[in-house]
């Protein structure tokens, strides 16, 4: 049996559970990188408690760990030195994630966690996080949530390079709390799901010129339904001018309305020095579910593709 892995990556079908999965994973001498990946089933409890307790052994060597769906032990408290960690949720509250104490953890990507839950993680995540990017599927935040995240990141995270959160318009002044705080910001994201509000663009701007880092140099915003007036992004660019280029990336619904008018404006300011890149794209929101739905398949397709051939090879 090959007892050299060390990148195990393994999804978890309803009812398809072998149990000589976890002796595997017991027997490997140097595991650093793990992804249980499945949709969440009851009847799949027994099989998962058994794969997460076959990683007690390789505690001090686990650096990265991914999982979908609540654990079934608290497995994550003996990994010390982990220093990456993806949690995909479903909105229920993991209790035993808002005490965890991760001293060593560096990059956080959660998707679907329950507020009360993913703020006592960040609040014990050890103060070392450089990377933190916290997104929703389904159900989005309220406003009074949202701040309540960022004040706990403003508190607990002044070392981040790189940050996407969920944001809204009434939380404008939380922001420019967290951009004072957040020194070392590099790459800022901003997911604005909000269908029945329009973005304050000027506002947004306002608070990115006047109060974020001068190391921030890449800004994206995602899925805000209405496009900034050429005169916001003007006055924006005019007052980003002699900091670090920046790269813009814009995700909107439908397209810009005067495009040359908008090449012409990038390409001015790309000249003077002020813009690196300026990406923009355009979705539907039906397109943006059937897209995902589509790369979600083929990229399972072609996991479950790559571990069976690999067990495959593994047991020849």
């Amino acid at each position: 049996m090959c007892k050299s892995i060390e990148d195990f990556e393994l999804i978890i079908y309803k009812y398809e559970n072998n149990f000589g999965i976890p002796k595997l994973i017991e027997n490997q001498e140097n595991l650093i990188n793990v992804s249980f990946l499945h949709k969440y089933s009851p009847y799949d409890g027994l099989f998962r408690a058994f794969l997460e307790n076959s990683l007690i052994k390789h505690a001090n060597t686990i650096q990265y760990f991914n999982i979908c769906g609540q654990l079934e032990t608290q497995i994550l408290t003996s990994f010390v030195n982990l220093k990456d960690l993806v949690l995909m949720g479903d909105w229920e509250r993991w209790i035993f994630i808002e005490n965890l104490s991760l001293p060593s953890l560096q990059s956080l990507y959660t998707r679907d966690i329950n507020t009360e839950s993913l703020k006592g993680l960040i609040e014990n995540s050890g103060g070392k996080l450089n990377e933190l990017n916290i997104s929703y599927s389904v159900i989005f935040p309220d406003a009074i949530s949202t701040k309540e995240i960022i004040q706990v990141i403003c508190q607990n995270c002044p070392n981040l390079t790189h940050l996407e959160f969920y944001y809204k318009n009434c939380n404008v002044l939380d922001l420019e709390k967290l951009l004072i705080k957040c020194q070392y910001l590099k790459i800022l994201g901003i997911y604005y799901i909000v269908e029945d509000e329009f973005m304050n663009w000027d506002n947004l701007f306002n608070i990115l010129v006047t109060s974020s880092p001068l190391s921030l140099h890449k800004l994206k915003i995602i899925y805000p339904v209405n496009q900034p007036e050429l005169k916001s992004l003007k006055l924006f660019f005019d007052n980003w001018e002699g900091r670090k280029p920046i790269s813009l990336i814009i995700s909107i619904k439908g397209d810009f309305i005067r495009k040359k008018q908008l090449n012409d404006l990038i390409g001015n300011y790309k000249s003077k020095g002020v813009v690196k890149d300026f990406i923009h794209y355009s979705y539907e929101y039906d397109d943006l579910i059937e897209s995902k739905a589509k790369e979600i398949v083929k990229d399972l397709k072609t996991k479950a593709a790559n571990i069976f051939y690999g067990f495959k090879n593994l047991f020849n």
